[in-house]
């Protein structure tokens, strides 16, 4: 059941390495080009390793060291993907920066909504309140910034939406990279 459920989270980790495909002036070619681009890398990174592997004892320290590498490498996707998403509108350098406080900011309240749904026994209700709240902001940045660059409000949801799912999926493999303890 664990090999499992790992196959289908590196099967959306892939899927969410593919999405950045869609916010090229082709969907569909980029999203195709990008999902076969990260499997052969990730196939290819998977053989090595596979090939090269010795039946010695892995360093634990170096184990650790590369899951907290993989876990921010994550975390930078996930803070840059809303402006990889919106960078076919062309905003100006102000508005990108606002986007990237305003990720880190989404992150933060994710995070601690997670933390109070999983940790503090009483506060499960305002943990899963700020869950949604947290999800509702992004729809309401794209229906009252992002309308007057998109031809439409539909164009500005599925963008936001794009991007907030990118960051939710990089950022969550990034904690659980980085956080992960053996």
């Amino acid at each position: 059941m664990k090999k499992i459920i790992s196959i289908i989270g590196w099967g959306v980790l892939l899927l969410a390495f593919a999405a950045l495909g869609l916010s090229s002036d082709d969907p569909t070619f980029g999203f195709f080009f990008y999902l076969a681009f990260f499997t052969a890398t990730f196939a290819l990174v998977y053989l090595y390793i596979k090939k090269h592997q010795r039946r010695t004892e892995i360093d634990p320290k170096k184990i650790t060291l590369i899951r907290k590498i993989i876990g921010i490498v994550l975390l930078l996707a996930s803070l840059f993907s809303p402006i990889i998403a919106l960078r076919k509108i062309g905003l100006p350098i102000l508005p990108n920066v606002l986007i990237l406080l305003g990720t880190i900011v989404l992150i933060g309240l994710g995070a601690l909504a997670i933390t109070l749904i999983n940790d503090i026994k009483h506060k499960k209700i305002l943990g899963y309140i700020l869950l949604v709240f947290t999800a509702a902001i992004p729809a309401l940045f794209a229906i009252t910034f992002l309308s007057t660059y998109f031809p439409n409000a539909y164009n500005a949801l599925g963008t936001s939406y794009w991007a907030i799912v990118a960051v939710s999926v990089f950022a969550w493999w990034g904690f659980s990279f980085y956080l992960r303890k053996d």
